[in-house]
């Protein structure tokens, strides 16, 4: 099991339906505010228009980010930051006043902000894991060159 590693493939699939569930989120919250009554909640999350605008923009930024697994770690290190000082900056607030944030947090809103950088720190742990493309890798090796240590040996002989 522990060889099991999953492809790059698969980390940009995970990132891809990351950002296509964020997308949905953020519009099915966009189209909630517009449909009478406004201030129904989305399945658990009360969404204001700066946080269904935050969502779908990261959606859209995550399935753009999946064009190569160095955009992805880029991706998913800012998303942990990001996710991460939302979620304690949410919760701090939320704990005195529920919107004094611009938005508007809830309790549900800071696990899904703590999920999201959840999520970003193992996609990030993965995509390091796996190697990159074998033609940009090159093999390193352990042996020495017999020239190199005779040309080492020479100037350490050789007084300055």
């Amino acid at each position: 099991m522990a060889e099991r590693v999953t492809g790059p493939l698969g980390w940009r699939l995970v990132h891809a339906a990351e950002g296509v569930l964020l997308m949905v989120l953020g519009a099915a919250g966009l189209i909630a505010l517009t449909v009478p009554p406004e201030d129904q909640p989305l399945v658990v999350f009360e969404l204001n228009p700066a946080h269904a605008v935050l969502l779908l923009v990261t959606g859209v930024l995550a399935v753009v980010s999946t064009w190569s697994l160095r955009t992805i770690r880029w991706f998913a290190a800012a998303e942990l930051v990001v996710f991460l000082v939302l979620f304690l900056y949410g919760t701090a607030q939320s704990t005195a006043n529920e919107s004094s944030t611009i938005f508007a947090l809830d309790p549900p809103e800071n696990f899904l902000h703590a999920a999201l950088a959840l999520l970003g720190f193992i996609v990030l742990c993965g995509a390091y894991v796996v190697p990159g493309s074998a033609g940009r890798r090159r093999l390193i090796t352990t042996m020495h060159r017999p020239k190199a240590r005779e040309a080492r040996s020479g100037e350490e002989d050789t007084p300055r």
